[in-house]
């Protein structure tokens, strides 16, 4: 089929606006080129939320202890410790229960047999559980048990070191590492492998592991003299060498050193900035600290949470633990039920509703989890070994 005159004349023009406009295009793509945007500088942590509808659940009986509670989702969670509750008019002790979303159920799809330990510890990753504790013999005996949220099954383990595991944790993509009495340290390097034993180069009893990566983690220990006098221990765990940090019994050679008050120091957080390669670790104790460093540098400054805002020291108590999801959501426990958040900028008091709040009454908290929309699961004690769980939705 013939175009007509008109026809080929028009494409024709066509073509040459289309040419023309191709030309300046590349021109002004020459004189404006598009920049990159810079690459940041500093890493952004938003602030963490402090608003929160509270429910309180009554989940242990005197004489119970917990280990902890670990939260796959909302609505599942499995809380592990010796645990005793009136089931049907008898007043029977279980392992663990389970958060359903409506309710904490005996039912943890597990057996003694199964599970083989008391907890002391729990922690996860997004489908993995593990608990460490001890089995009961006289003296007792380190155990632990991982639980597979995919396949419902428990698997337990019973080791013959002495002494009992006291602290667990995870990088999150398979790799953990439980620490216990007389410098006891079980690794794990993957969901399908097995446990490795090592030894601390302490007889300290490590009470609190917290890590940066598989390759950089944080050990608290402590050493109880026949007087009762408590000595505290931190050491770094990088890339398979110990390096001690602070010694407060032996402090030759160490590279953190905080006044003598009553040696005390109830937990520690540690937390590295990719982008800036900077390290933050807090010590949490009487007094409380952050340090800071660059690199892997032993160099550390550091600043009394006091000038922060933090006024659990001028109050005369004492920090016992920190739950940390950020450097700018961190919360800060003391004795006598205060409970302190930084967001950032400011330490405020949070009151929780259901938990004892007027500086008298004195309780045990196990570790605050926070899932992936926000909402928190807090074990807490209420009365001598009895215990509630504190559940925050923001």
């Amino acid at each position: 089929m013939k175009m007509k005159p008109k026809t080929k004349t028009k494409m024709k023009r066509t073509l040459l606006i289309i040419f023309i406009i191709s030309i300046i295009s590349g021109i002004n793509c020459k004189k404006n080129p598009v920049i990159p945007p810079d690459k940041p500088k500093d890493c952004y942590y938003p602030p963490g939320n402090r608003n929160f509808t509270w429910r309180i659940d009554t989940v242990a009986l005197f004489p119970s202890t917990l280990g902890g509670v670990w939260a796959f989702s909302d609505s599942d969670a499995y809380l592990m410790g010796n645990i005793f509750q009136w089931t049907n008019g008898v007043f029977t002790g279980y392992l663990g229960l389970h958060w359903n979303g409506k309710k904490w159920d005996t039912n943890i799809n597990g057996t003694v047999e199964e599970i083989k330990h008391v907890a002391n510890d729990v922690t996860g990753d997004d489908y993995y559980l593990v608990s460490v504790g001890n089995w009961s013999i006289n003296p007792p005996k380190p155990a632990l048990g991982e639980f597979d949220n995919r396949t419902k099954k428990w698997k337990g383990y019973q080791f013959q070191t002495a002494g009992e595991l006291r602290s667990v944790w995870t990088d999150g993509k398979g790799y953990f590492i439980a620490v216990g009495d007389n410098g006891m340290v079980y690794t794990k390097d993957g969901h399908s492998s097995g446990w490795v034993y090592t030894k601390a180069p302490t007889n300290f009893n490590l009470f609190r592991v917290k890590g940066v990566s598989k390759n950089e983690i944080y050990i608290l220990g402590y050493f109880t003299t026949n007087e009762n006098v408590t000595y505290p221990q931190i050491w770094k765990y990088y890339n398979r060498n110990w390096i001690k940090l602070l010694d407060d019994l032996d402090t030759v050679g160490t590279y953190i050193k905080i006044p003598d008050n009553e040696h005390a120091i109830g937990d520690i957080y540690a937390h590295r900035c990719d982008i800036t390669d900077s390290l933050q670790l807090y010590i949490i104790g009487w007094e409380s600290y952050l340090f800071k460093t660059k690199g892997n540098s032993l160099n550390y400054k550091g600043i009394n949470l006091t000038y922060l805002g933090l006024p659990l020291r001028t109050m005369e108590r004492t920090g016992l633990d920190i739950n940390a999801f950020s450097p700018n959501d961190i919360w800060i426990f003391g004795t006598r039920y205060n409970f302190y958040h930084w967001n950032g900028l400011s330490f405020k008091r949070i009151i929780i509703p259901g938990l004892p709040n007027d500086d008298m009454h004195f309780g045990d908290q196990r570790k605050m989890i926070k899932t992936k929309s926000g909402k928190i699961f807090l074990p807490t004690e209420i009365a001598s070994q009895v215990y509630v769980i504190a559940q925050g939705t923001p």
